[in-house]
């Protein structure tokens, strides 16, 4: 059966969310890619989208997951809006230091001369995600330096639950466009209209997974020590700030139900971008307070978030730590080099930066932290997108520490682990360089009945390796929480 036999295709999918109309479009699309790809001699890419609304894109995404091989599940902390990307189109490889721009090329000679149909809406996005550091090629990590791709299906949704679903192919000169819709037909089944309107619901009681291991590396104590390793280099003058990070490895007695992870990581993590990638049966997930880049029209936001305290377990408690971490020297210090270095970057990039904007105290589960909006404008002129700004920012001194390739040298020297994608980026762009990129932190990586957890500090000349240490707890915590492993 082919989607050109539209009334067959309907009968025999009642629940279908596509029409007989929608059916002969999407083949349409499929037909003029094919023409097309034979004109450029290329392979072009075919996008077509529907209007949905969805209550919850989540329930969506934990439905569909098992389906694909591949999917990510995005909900903006800044915007409010939902990407829900199931399946390949196409993977758009990047690999090494030159792994963004990579990608950045590929996205471009592909998006060139894509075909639309249905809804015009907001278009195809590339989403995925980069890694920390270029990894070694005798020693790859356990995802791969930019796992970057345009989804089979991809629901994208404001936050009032409007938006639009679309299904995306690549098809050669030779490609069979029939085959081609209606295997997008069927994908596009797994969104039933009857589960559009679905209320989100708790996750089911149950007990906390039994936890049968739980391994720091590198030890306390040797933390510790690299801490004072670290600070004495900063006082000799070698670089101004480290980020020094260290994991956690956690094995329960049955394995992780990833979409109750997720759900419980939103329920205790307001004010945060939420975001999993599913791939070859692993998961990377967090609650991230911070972003990289955002690109929005002609506008370009960054964040300077660093500078941490945590949260009391009173009212005046909570109040104390708040003054603590706006009256310290120490962490303005570390705030204010990760600010300077965003608005000069921004500002290199040939984006006229807006006035200074005042730093408030982003207040979590359980930390809080100083924080910097940094914006600007984009000349009219300026062809820069998201992943430009990606590839210029990434790693801030948040992230890795100033002077950039100091800091990240005595890293590599010294941390003892590859991060893999903590403190790296994960993110979306559309066609035209417009999209978001939130920092990997608040993280873990989960396979089975496995997670690695990962937490970092700024450390800079006067910081104190006990109170870094149970900054790392306290961060550790709510992932802990939403594992069920405390």
């Amino acid at each position: 059966m082919t989607v050109g036999h539209t009334s067959t295709a309907l009968a025999e999918r009642p629940d279908a969310l596509l029409d007989e109309d929608d059916l002969r479009s999407l083949l349409d699309t499929c037909r003029y890619a094919v023409r097309r790809a034979a004109t450029t001699d290329t392979p072009v890419l075919a996008t077509w989208a529907v209007p949905v609304e969805v209550d919850d894109p989540a329930a969506l995404w934990a439905r569909g997951r098992g389906t694909a091989t591949r999917s990510l599940l995005w909900r903006s902390a800044w915007g409010g809006g939902t990407v829900v990307a199931l399946g390949s189109a196409h993977d758009l490889p990047g690999t090494g230091a030159d792994r963004v721009a990579a990608v950045r090329r590929g996205w471009a000679a592909l998006s060139r001369h894509a075909v639309a149909g249905g809804l015009p809406g907001g278009g195809p996005l590339a989403l995925g995600g980069f890694a920390f550091a270029a990894g070694a090629p005798a020693a790859p990590g356990p995802l791969p330096d930019a796992l970057f791709w345009v989804p089979a299906l991809q629901l994208r949704t404001a936050a009032d639950g409007t938006g639009e679903l679309r299904l995306n192919a690549v098809l050669g000169r030779d490609g069979d466009a029939g085959r081609t819709a209606d295997a997008l037909a069927r994908l596009a089944d797994l969104v039933h209209p009857r589960d559009l309107g679905a209320v989100p619901a708790a996750p089911a009681p149950r007990p906390a997974a039994h936890l049968r291991s739980s391994t720091e590396l590198p030890g306390a104590e040797e933390w510790k020590g690299l801490v004072r390793r670290a600070t004495d280099r900063i006082s000799a003058g070698d670089f101004a700030k480290v980020v020094l990070a260290r994991e956690l490895h956690v094995t329960v007695d049955a394995p992780f139900d990833v979409p109750a992870v997720v759900e419980r990581m939103r329920r205790a993590n307001p004010g945060t971008t939420l975001f999993a990638v599913d791939h070859d049966g692993q998961t990377f997930l967090g609650a991230t307070p911070e972003y990289l880049a955002r690109v929005e029209g002609r506008t370009v936001h960054a964040l300077g978030l660093a500078g941490t305290t945590p949260r009391g377990a009173t009212p005046a408690q909570d109040a104390e730590f708040e003054r603590e971490l706006t009256g310290s020297h120490k962490l303005r210090h570390e705030h204010d080099v990760v600010v300077r270095m965003l608005r000069d970057s921004l500002h290199g990039a040939g984006v006229e930066v807006a006035a200074a904007q005042p730093t408030r105290v982003l207040k979590l589960g359980t930390v809080q932290h100083l924080s910097t909006d940094v914006s600007g404008r984009l000349s009219h002129t300026d062809p820069a997108g998201i992943l430009d700004f990606v590839e210029r920012l990434h790693p801030t001194p948040a992230l890795g520490g100033h002077p950039r390739e100091r800091a990240l040298h005595w890293l590599a020297e010294h941390e003892g682990f590859d991060r893999g994608w903590y403190a790296g980026v994960v993110g979306w762009s559309d066609a035209g360089g417009q999209g978001e990129f939130a920092v990997a932190i608040r993280s873990a990586l989960l396979r089975g009945n496995t997670a690695v957890l990962y937490a970092g500090c700024g450390l800079v000349a006067d910081s104190d390796p006990e109170t870094e240490y149970v900054e790392t707890r306290a961060k550790l915590r709510a992932m802990m929480s939403a594992l069920e492993v405390e």
